[in-house]
């Protein structure tokens, strides 16, 4: 560790640090009172976390440039698996996301978030526009884009899809676009979200954007979940109620806590200083991989890590913002901290792909 560039050695502190937070969270989170928990999803978790953390070792080591290459194939693997589990995939709460392989559940859209990253780095490494992005000069990232988000879709899970959509959007504008072709996404984004809502989605779906607004009109029904989220975060106060302590956990009136709800669970026992810490450690995550982007030896390295950071970036956003109620509940999971074995896996791909962007930059 000490003869690591200070980036890297920050990189994996903050990790480590948010692992061992989202472990003790977890534990908590599944440990009721009186029994009745559900432990062994807390070794599954360390389960992947090994798996995980053995894949971001080697891509630490991985000389990232050879994705440049490979990208289109990991993009078109994981492009099938989304298309093969649509009609062999199992069923949870109304999402066909998952294969059920043994005792292990594995979720495509997670790996496909990543692979979309790669080949959108490498459509704007290879094609440069000084002046901007016009419309016809996107239709390959949209496309590359744009067929997993709708897969997904289809699935069910918006929240999946929703985050596909930031975190394209996110680097075609970092890649630069035409004023023209801005003011154009920007309408089609706004006439779209109307239609998408009267004629997309379903109604399970609009009853989560009319909760976001009003939780309070169904309070034991489409309201529950935001309104305990908001109790469990209010109860804990400045220092919480203590590691194990948290009553809305505990008397089991948080839906979901192990996974979308698990940020609650940690308000709740550590109160305001200690959600404010593991917020700061996010924070410190998107600002590193702003700096290793920004130092990157070239654009490729310089894309890939932007893209690796947006991911981080929504993915935080979008998990905390519907739990604090401040956007709707979507279901995106909370890196590092919420159960789920592909979520973490994928976690530490972007990671070990950062270290790996930020180890190179001084070769030559």
């Amino acid at each position: 560790m000490n003869g690591l560039p200070f980036e890297e050695r920050m990189l994996f502190g903050t990790m480590v640090l948010l692992v061992l937070i989202g472990l003790s969270n977890l534990y908590s989170a599944l440990h009721l009172w009186g029994g009745g928990g559900h432990m062994a999803l807390f070794w599954l978790q360390l389960a992947w976390i090994a798996v995980g953390s053995g894949i971001g070792w080697l891509l630490g080591h991985y000389d990232y440039r050879l994705l440049h290459r490979s990208c289109g194939r990991w993009h078109l693997i994981a492009t099938t698996l989304l298309v093969l589990v649509l009609f062999v995939g199992r069923d949870i709460s109304g999402h066909r996301s998952w294969f059920a392989i043994g005792g292990f559940g594995i979720q495509p859209s997670e790996f496909v978030k990543i692979t979309t990253i790669f080949v959108l780095a490498r459509f704007f490494t290879d094609h440069l526009q000084p002046h901007g992005f016009g419309l016809r000069d996107l239709w390959e990232p949209l496309v590359a884009a744009g067929g997993p988000a709708l897969l997904i879709l289809l699935q069910g899970d918006l929240g999946t899809t929703l985050f596909m959509l930031l975190v394209t959007a996110s680097m075609i504008l970092f890649a630069k676009l035409r004023r023209g072709t801005f003011i154009l996404f920007l309408v089609v984004f706004l006439t779209g979200g109307g239609f998408a809502y009267q004629k997309v989605l379903t109604p399970a779906q609009r009853g989560r954007i009319v909760t976001f607004l009003n939780p309070e009109e169904d309070p034991q029904g489409r309201g529950y979940h935001l309104l305990q989220s908001k109790i469990a975060v209010g109860s804990g106060g400045w220092l919480g109620r203590g590691y194990l302590k948290g009553q809305v956990n505990k008397l089991r009136y948080l839906p979901e806590k192990h996974t979308d709800f698990i940020f609650p669970v940690l308000a709740e026992e550590w109160g305001f200083f200690g959600s404010l810490f593991t917020i700061v450690l996010f924070f410190t995550l998107i600002t590193l991989g702003l700096t290793v982007a920004r130092q990157a030896r070239d654009r490729f390295g310089g894309l890939l890590a932007m893209g690796m950071t947006f991911w981080l970036f929504w993915q935080v956003a979008i998990n905390l913002g519907g739990v604090l109620g401040l956007m709707p509940l979507t279901g995106v999971t909370l890196p590092f901290l919420s159960y789920g074995g592909s979520s973490m896996v994928v976690a530490f791909v972007a990671m070990g792909l950062l270290i790996s962007i930020s180890r190179r930059r001084f070769l030559f």
